[in-house]
């Protein structure tokens, strides 16, 4: 307790807050965590509802991962990869097994999903490359055969892929709008699949208008001549959490195979467990080319990966894969890596992500018919948002995507939560955020969702009022 005011006041003073203004940068000391909660210096003990912003899928201090971790730190922690270690060599191994697909695969190492979105479009764009110039790729006969290569990256707007350079570029996020007008060049966006906001077309025929649209795009950009990838997220995470509907995921796939693309999957918030299966893409059946894996992969180690599939790691057999970053492969975070896997698909977790996420659903929809600023509620597994709107009948918005650092009520339940309820949910979503641990309890869902009920009627209390 004695260094509380010192340690929390270095890190106020010196240590840059992420997307946000650092005068009145207040961190609330720690003492220490356990399973979902967050103890403070002061005494709050605090249910984190946003999984330590969906790193810590496990919960904190889990104790296999832990004792895997302390293993690891009497052996090797990290070497170059001039060199192996044996939890790299069995992580990478584990991966190219369990993502869909030949297990003929190569995995790339990094330390934040944004690192493994650089990679993964690079990786696209340099295997387009190959197969371009090394490899007598085959150009339309209906497009014009000129420089360069194929280079377009195709992604969605609402969707965050990162905040390094090409990530941000590939991000339909209010958050690329501080990288313009230096943003990377190249990147082409097209709609989500929102069945509560599609962006045309009806509720019968949206995911169709959807993906001719998409088809159109991929055309009018220069088609296979120009267009090295679509990057998406199966799940739309910070944007929404909005669930790929049926046909679209396997319909972006049969465009890609059309032209000649490759189809990036981004699943750092979606991976590891947190929609009821490892990766969300299982649930549609479809085998992207290269799939994203961050956040929770490597538990409490900063870890992700890039998973390369057969067809596209051969293209680097003989010509060289030009990307790299220090740390890539740390053994430690791939020992924690190997060891939240081994909880996930040994211990049980995963196998109860479905019956808590039906339970978690049940909830939050009771919540929707009580309130009336609820437009929408839709998630999977225990991935869920309920987006709160002014009016359900025109839909409109709490917080429009322009008002994403502005004061709204969106704001004010997240601080209603945090301050009254001791609930921590991220304030700068378009709705509240529900994404808890996967070892959550059905009592803890209970709790935090009667926190939830207050803060809405809240919401209801004010709208009434205007």
């Amino acid at each position: 307790m004695s260094n509380f005011p010192e340690f929390a006041a270095n890190q106020a003073r010196h240590m840059m807050q992420c997307w946000s203004s650092q005068e009145g940068y207040d961190p609330i000391a720690v003492d220490r965590t356990e399973g979902c909660w967050i103890h403070t210096s002061d005494g709050r003990r605090i249910f984190d509802l946003r999984s330590a912003h969906e790193c810590i899928n496990l919960g904190f201090n889990h104790p296999r991962v832990i004792a895997a971790l302390k293993r690891q730190l009497e052996q090797v922690i990290y070497v170059t990869d001039d060199f192996a270690t044996e939890p790299t060599g069995a992580l990478a191994r584990r991966l190219a097994e369990l993502t869909p697909g030949s297990c003929n695969k190569r995995v790339y190492f990094a330390q934040s999903g944004a690192a493994a979105v650089e990679a993964a479009i690079k990786g696209a764009r340099l295997f387009q490359y190959n197969r371009m110039f090394h490899e007598g790729g085959i150009r339309h006969a209906d497009a014009p055969g000129q420089y360069p290569y194929p280079y377009k990256i195709i992604s969605r707007y609402k969707s965050w892929h990162g905040s390094t350079a090409s990530a941000s570029s590939v991000s339909g996020d209010p958050r690329r709008w501080f990288q313009e007008p230096l943003t990377v060049p190249g990147v082409v966006f097209a709609p989500e699949a929102n069945a509560f906001r599609p962006p045309f077309g009806t509720p019968e025929n949206y995911v169709e208008e959807n993906l001719n649209y998409l088809e159109y795009i991929i055309e009018n950009e220069g088609g296979s001549n120009k267009v090295a990838a679509v990057i998406l997220e199966p799940v739309v995470g910070s944007n929404g959490i909005i669930p790929a509907p049926p046909g679209y995921l396997r319909g972006v796939r049969d465009i890609c195979d059309r032209w000649g693309l490759l189809m990036i999957v981004d699943e750092t918030m979606t991976g590891m467990g947190r929609t009821g299966k490892l990766l969300a893409i299982e649930h549609s059946d479809v085998e992207p080319d290269i799939i994203i894996m961050g956040k929770a992969l490597g538990a409490y180690c900063p870890l992700t990966a890039t998973v390369f599939s057969e067809k596209v790691s051969a293209s680097f057999d003989k010509h060289i894969f030009g990307h790299g970053q220090s740390y890539s492969g740390h053994a430690l975070g791939c020992a924690g890596a190997l060891a939240a896997l081994d909880v996930l698909l040994e211990d049980g977790v995963l196998n109860d992500v479905e019956k808590k996420g039906q339970y978690l659903e049940s909830k939050l929809r009771e919540l929707a018919e009580k309130h009336s600023c609820v437009g929408d509620v839709r998630g999977i597994g225990l991935f869920f948002t309920m987006e709160l709107v002014a009016d359900r009948q025109t839909k409109e918005p709490l917080r429009k995507t322009t008002e994403k650092y502005s004061r709204t009520i969106v704001k004010d339940v997240s601080e209603f939560l945090f301050k009254e309820k001791n609930i921590y949910v991220p304030s700068d979503k378009f709705g509240i955020w529900v994404v808890p641990p996967l070892i959550v309890t059905e009592q803890e869902i209970d709790w935090f969702c009667a926190g939830i009920d207050e803060a809405l009627d809240m919401v209801d209390q004010r709208l009434c009022s205007r």
